[in-house]
């Protein structure tokens, strides 16, 4: 949905009142989303999943049907709304820390967004386009991109994970081995051996 000049305007004029276009404001603000995609790592209650990814390895995981987290669909739901996909894995501090990264990726880009048009609005008599406010827009654009995709990887393995370790702690893995067997019996009335084929089948809980 387009918003209207008048609105980006006057949005742009109250963040101008505040001093929100010098370089040092930026920089805070860069400060700011780097400490928001980093706090994302660690989360308020990730310690759960922070002792079991030393644990298990997600590449190595079997689904069974006892699981109580679906890595696809977490996958799926931290697409839509990064963080969102760890949060019903159990990992809420982790996804609470994807979300507020990915929030403010986008108020630095509507920030950026609000300063650019501003400062075309009042140069509108001039040929050359103002770039004010397009280093924030990138930073807030980029900076959104890496979480998002960040955030689907990340509630995956999650998902995964504490699957593994919920079986282990639960009993409840099965492996099942199916392999060739070959032997040799007698079976016959003139006593010579006669090869026997088949297939060995093994369950372990």
């Amino acid at each position: 949905m387009l918003v209207p000049l008048q609105v980006l305007t006057i949005f742009a004029n109250l963040f101008n009142k505040f001093n929100l276009t010098n370089r040092m404001y930026m920089k805070k603000l860069t400060v700011l989303i780097v400490f928001l995609i980093v706090f994302c790592q660690f989360g308020l209650q990730a310690q759960t999943y922070k002792l079991n990814k030393e644990i298990y390895n997600h590449s190595e995981y079997v689904k069974q049907p006892t699981d109580p987290n679906n890595p696809a669909v977490a996958g799926i739901a931290s697409f839509f709304i990064p963080g969102l996909g760890q949060i019903i894995s159990g990992e809420t501090g982790r996804g609470l820390g994807f979300l507020g990264a990915s929030v403010g990726c986008g108020i630095i880009t509507g920030i950026g967004y609000a300063q650019f048009v501003y400062s075309n609005s009042i140069e509108s008599s001039s040929s050359t386009v103002s770039t004010d406010g397009v280093p924030l827009m990138l930073v807030g654009i980029i900076g959104g991109a890496v979480v998002n995709i960040w955030s689907i990887v990340d509630a995956v393995k999650v998902a995964k994970v504490n699957n593994m370790y919920f079986q282990d702690k639960h009993g409840n893995s099965v492996n099942l081995n199916v392999s060739p067997y070959v032997d040799y019996a007698d079976y016959s009335l003139s006593g010579k051996n006669s090869p026997v084929g088949g297939l060995s089948l093994t369950l372990r809980f």
